[in-house]
């Protein structure tokens, strides 16, 4: 029983050792087969893709465009008033220039008044997914044809997510961005491309539809763009440009629900393009896609150097195909392997934020590199690195969910084997880890977009500063130059509750657990360049390498000197007391997510929550119902039966059992009438008017328990009737001879016995019995009435 109730407990450590055995695995070597290290890049999209170009080749300074330049295009008012995008189409669809596929019909309504204008559903019952628009399934995916006098879109690459755009005015553009697969929000993100513009044409771009109500725009933040003529000319990279930023609220409602009449948040920027016929790509921040980590884990693997301390296992299959790996870093040697400490490193729950992969990268280039400190933590450490969690939610644009359209860091607590793979493998492989060596650290790489710095999200239930929590992120931050300690927070939320950083603190007793955030922005209102996020990576190592050499007791000669742990309490101890209070996402996720009887139409059985197993056999039972419904004739035969049972009573010679729950019909139709009470009736038959009985409590359970109470009453005036307590009597057969058997608790020795006189009395010797019979009674009961 105890197996069945812990079935979907995803705490449960039967598999933990199992999973992770089969995992770390390793295969017996063969010389003659040569040894296959790099990765096949096959990026699995619910639709086609086009290449991107060769990003991030070099990581070179850029120069920061100034936020002050003024824009020529004179700024058009906006009215405040109540309005959807689908009323926004109505009324622009003459000057829509791009749509993301050409079979779309933006102005098709649902008939459950479920119309959300940029929401994709996959439908995942079928073994290929499919790909449904308001609930038409997309084929043959094509772009709009544009003329070339026309500035031309694109958002069909990887992490692209542009939807439609349409031409307000000459020079201005209102570009919609794609929810979230299955999703009916999570808009932030953004990744899309522009051709077709002038030389010194300056044009202006209205995002329209944004979740946050905050964003850093407003503090100077620039869209990152990247210019294919520019790169090949003087060879920049991405780099931040872009002027007239702003981010305020949108005058266009979402769509979920309309009732509460919340409004979407809109950007505007301005951008010059500076040669002609350039298409110039335009994020959110430098994109970092599947393919870029699957070429970047090739290069390590192919490096001798570098492969000799990594090496790669497919931990599992993602909803939309693509693997989701795990890395294991440490040296070769086997001295004082079993004496190793653990650590792990993830990457990528959101897809929306790349400043997680850079920082990653950064973490393995340094691990794998021959640098002393990485050499130490080699010999000391075993890494266990899961470089992108959500590679699905990365391919195909969203910002914060993966294909089953939930937040895979809120899926921690009992994460789902088939909806939520990554994360099931991931904590069970951890879990199996801990038990094999004690983890001494835990981080999950994210990026933060309403804070600057990058600073990190702790565990603790005390509010003291001096705690053995906050220890190593105060050494990260004195390590680190681009790292804030202030804006740290060490909390256990409940609105957290269920991500990786408090479950595995909590299941784990791992006292260094953290969530480290990184700005989208930077630091000092600077923006934060690629190989910035890289060094925060490398600070990360270097922290731990002072850790390490602590716990090792390694680090000095000097047998006096105080720990670096207790150096760090000591200066925890002389801060102020702090509230640990965090501006965090004001995204709901209960808001964004499909409802219940959306997601039972987009995924099969065995993914079902109970809620949605319930929801399932209801709208089963519907359906029936539907196809078998009365009529109204039927419907009033009902209501009279109802009344005609309350009137009717009992027979005394009619022995009527109860019906069994399992076997009550469902149809109304049959149902079994049970009697009223055992009244007189008056000999004059007079027409009585039906029983008044309140509808609402005129249910099956109200008749069944009113029968219960006339039978009751009716069993009690046959036992005072008889003159023989049957009621204690039962008959029971072995061997042909009928025995009477006194049921009697206080009578132990007497257990069997009957006396001749109740039996007289009972009418029970009437009957017609051999002497025979008799006797056999008789002497079964010991009784000398026959001698």
């Amino acid at each position: 029983m105890n197996s069945n109730n812990n079935y979907n407990n995803d705490s449960s450590s039967e598999d933990d050792l199992q999973v992770y055995e089969t995992l770390t695995k390793i295969a017996p070597a063969n010389e003659l087969l040569p040894r296959k290290l790099t990765i096949d890049i096959d990026v699995k999209s619910l639709y086609p893709l086009k290449p991107l170009p060769k990003f991030c080749k070099t990581y070179t300074t850029f120069f920061e465009e100034s936020s002050q330049r003024e824009c020529l295009i004179p700024d058009i008012q906006v009215s405040d008033e109540n309005r959807t995008l689908l009323d926004y189409y109505e009324e622009n669809k003459q000057n829509l220039v791009y749509k993301r596929f050409d079979q779309l019909d933006l102005g098709k309504r649902t008939s459950n008044d479920r119309t959300y204008f940029a929401s994709l559903l996959a439908n995942f019952k079928r073994t290929q997914p499919r790909v449904f628009f308001r609930g038409e399934a997309l084929f043959d995916q094509k772009l709009t044809p544009c003329t070339s006098e026309q500035i031309q879109f694109d958002s069909n690459f990887e992490s692209g997510n542009l939807f439609c755009a349409f031409k307000k005015a000459e020079n201005i553009y209102d570009l919609v961005i794609q929810n979230d697969i299955n999703t009916r929000g999570n808009t932030q993100w953004f990744f899309f491309s522009v051709t077709g513009a002038k030389a010194g044409q300056t044009i202006q771009f209205n995002i329209l539809n944004h979740l946050k109500t905050g964003s850093l725009f407003n503090e100077g933040l620039q869209p990152a763009v990247y210019s294919v003529k520019e790169n090949q000319l003087v060879g920049t990279e991405w780099c931040r440009d872009g002027f007239n930023i702003s981010y305020f609220k949108s005058i266009f409602m979402k769509e979920y629900p309309l009732s509460l009449k919340k409004k979407y948040y809109q950007l505007r920027f301005h951008y010059t393009f500076k040669h002609e016929g350039d298409k110039v790509y335009f994020a959110h921040s430098y994109p970092y896609t599947y393919t870029n980590l699957l070429e970047f884990l090739n290069t390590q693997l192919e490096d001798q150097e570098r492969n000799q301390y990594l090496s790669r296992k497919v931990l599992c299959t993602t909803l939309g195909g693509n693997t989701c790996e795990v890395l294991t870093i440490t040296s070769n040697s086997l001295q004082k392997r079993a004496f190793r400490k653990g650590v792990v490193f993830l990457a990528r729950q959101h897809p929306g934020e790349p400043q997680g992969s850079y920082v990653m990268q950064g973490i393995i280039e340094f691990l794998t590199s021959n640098n002393p400190q990485a050499e130490y933590l080699r010999q000391n450490c075993i890494f266990k690195i899961f470089p992108m969690m959500n590679s699905d939610g990365v391919v195909n644009g969203n910002y914060r969910c993966g294909l089953e359209g939930s937040d895979l860091n809120r899926r921690w607590k009992k994460p789902n084997k088939y909806l939520h793979p990554s994360v099931y493998y991931a904590k069970k492989y951890v879990k199996g880890f801990s038990k094999e060596r004690q983890i001494l650290l835990v981080v999950d790489l994210h990026g933060h977009s309403r804070k600057q710095s990058s600073f990190v999200y702790g565990c603790a239930y005390s509010s003291q500063v001096k705690t053995i929590e906050r220890v190593f992120a105060l050494l990260m931050s004195k390590v680190n130059p681009f790292m804030d300690y202030s804006s740290c927070t060490f909390r256990v939320e409940s609105a957290k509750d269920k991500t990786a950083r408090i479950q595995l603190w909590r299941e784990l007793k791992i006292n260094w657990v953290y969530t480290y955030e990184c700005s989208f922005y930077g630091q000092q209102k600077k923006h934060y360049q690629i190989k910035d996020y890289l060094n925060c990576g490398v600070s990360i190592c270097n922290a731990l390498s002072q850790i390490v050499k602590d716990t090792t007791k390694e680090f000095t000669n000097q047998a006096n000197q105080p720990d670096i742990q207790q150096q760090m309490l000591e200066e925890l101890g002389k801060m102020p007391q702090t509230d640990d209070q965090d501006i965090g996402s004001d995204s709901s996720q209960s808001e964004a997510e499909l409802s219940d009887d959306e997601l039972v139409q987009l995924f099969q059985p065995k993914t079902y929550s109970i809620k949605q197993k319930n929801l399932s056999k209801q709208q089963e039972t519907n359906n029936k119902k539907k196809i078998q419904q009365p009529n109204s004739n039927q419907k009033s035969t009902i209501a009279s039966q109802k009344a005609s049972v309350l009137q009717e009573s009992p027979t005394k010679n009619q022995e009527q059992k109860p019906p069994m729950s399992s076997q009550k019909p469902k149809n109304p139709l049959y149902r079994i009438q049970a009697p009223q009470r055992n009244r007189q009736l008056d000999q004059v038959k007079q027409v009585e008017p039906p029983l008044m009985v309140d509808k609402s409590v005129q249910t099956d359970d109200w008749i069944y328990r009113q029968w219960l109470i006339q039978m009751g009453k009716l069993k009690k005036q046959q036992e005072f009737q008889s003159i023989t307590p049957t009621r204690n009597i039962y008959k029971s057969s072995s061997q042909s001879v009928t025995r009477f058997i006194v049921k009697n608790s206080t009578m132990k020795n007497d257990r069997g016995r009957v006396d001749s006189i109740s039996l007289m009395a009972s009418g029970l010797q009437n009957k017609l019995i051999s002497s025979s019979q008799q006797r056999q009674m008789m002497r079964y009961s010991g009784s000398n009435f026959m001698s």
